[in-house]
């Protein structure tokens, strides 16, 4: 499968694109997580599921590869992210 994670030499400039939209990727993140909450935690965790599926389809809707890939950058992402939250909270 073809990785599709940023390599040393891209990954200055995605950074300076997260700092600059840091506020408005927060916000919209905020409005998208008050969609969820009338739903049980496995409706959520489903309707976040069937919104990354089909946002990752938009992108790469002829090839499966480039969006399985994908699917797995933004869990390592996802990871990432819940490893920053533990060792900013210890």
């Amino acid at each position: 499968m073809k990785s599709i994670i940023a390599t040393p030499d891209e990954q200055p400039e995605i950074y300076a694109i997260v700092r600059r939209e840091r506020d408005a990727i927060h916000r919209s993140a905020l409005k998208m997580a008050k969609q969820l909450r009338g739903l049980s935690d496995v409706s959520q965790k489903q309707a976040i599921a069937e919104l990354t599926a089909a946002w990752i389809r938009a992108i790469y809707p002829e090839n499966l590869e480039l969006a399985l890939s994908l699917s797995d950058a933004m869990r390592e992402q996802t990871d990432i992210y819940l490893k920053e939250q533990t060792t900013v909270q210890h």
